[in-house]
């Protein structure tokens, strides 16, 4: 397996060719932002600090959907027996395009169902922050629908609080698929003031104002995870598995079967999509406001 080292004078990342992963993220002081991959240990993209997740996010009910009366059935995931679990391109190996001391770009053709796409992820460090970048051309000849998101494994302990602004939720049903939207927030729900997140954790946010905090009081550092997206995942097995997910995504979970597929890019073959997100160490609070 191929593994880049970047560095700047404020950050330091590994990025695996496999996936498209990032094996770790960490600050001068060699403390880890997102949690660290043991590569002496058996290892798998699921396990690692950071994995895009193309060309859709999450899951998607009977791992099928219809587009003009047409029923697209997804490929089996070698993960999931149920659900092409945040579509292939975290299972794949991506070729190196171009690099330097401080950025990789890495590449990847995937033709898997109903999708046909090349895929460009660009990792780069500028200053205090980590910018990673996903674009998706759609090679096929009829169209289709995709999507994107970034799947990292932010480094937490009891004392970590989280915030961010969005609009309502979709909370986690049955299968791990959303229920219906809600833009009541239940206390443990709610994080538009500093809140520890608290047990399993599941939920997808609709109209997220592109940015969440998350604040490390033992080691007076915080983080600031921005993005164009409007949905925001937030994941966490329980309080003590040392991470918790902030998961920006182009569209909502299981939005090929909403109404007006929330988020999803229609592409045309040669259309491209892209989405961003940038996570910053930062030296001084910040106030949460919309992402422009």
């Amino acid at each position: 397996m191929t593994v880049y080292t970047l560095s700047n004078p404020h950050l330091r990342m590994r990025v695996s060719a496999q996936g498209a992963c990032l094996l770790g993220l960490e600050d001068d002081k060699g403390c880890p932002l997102l949690r660290d991959t043991d590569l002496a240990q058996h290892w798998h993209p699921g396990q690692s600090a950071l994995f895009p997740m193309l060309p859709l996010a999450n899951r998607v009910a009977g791992n099928r959907f219809e587009l003009w009366g047409e029923e697209h059935r997804l490929p089996e995931s070698p993960v999931d027996p149920d659900f092409f679990l945040h579509g292939d391109g975290w299972l794949q190996s991506w070729q190196w395009v171009a690099g330097s001391t401080s950025s990789v770009t890495l590449q990847l053709t995937s033709q898997c169902g109903p999708f046909h796409y090349l895929a460009e992820i660009d990792y780069r460090l500028h200053g205090a922050s980590l910018v990673a970048r996903i674009s998706l051309t759609h090679l096929g000849e009829s169209p289709c629908l995709y999507g994107a998101g970034f799947h990292p494994f932010f480094w937490r302990d009891e004392q970590t609080r989280i915030r961010f602004l969005a609009s309502g939720v979709w909370q986690e049903g049955a299968d791990h698929l959303p229920i219906d939207w809600s833009s009541r927030l239940a206390p443990h729900h709610d994080f538009r003031q500093w809140q520890r997140p608290q047990g399993w954790l599941n939920h997808c946010y609709g109209g997220w104002r592109g940015q969440a905090e998350l604040d490390h009081p033992a080691r007076q550092q915080r983080l600031l995870v921005s993005s164009e997206c409007a949905f925001l995942m937030l994941y966490q097995p329980d309080e003590g598995s040392g991470f918790v997910c902030l998961e920006p995504q182009s569209h909502a979970a299981n939005a090929h079967h909403l109404a007006g597929h929330p988020g999803l890019r229609l592409l045309q073959r040669g259309d491209t999509m892209s989405i961003a997100m940038t996570i910053t160490l930062m030296s001084e609070p910040t106030t949460l406001v919309s992402h422009s």
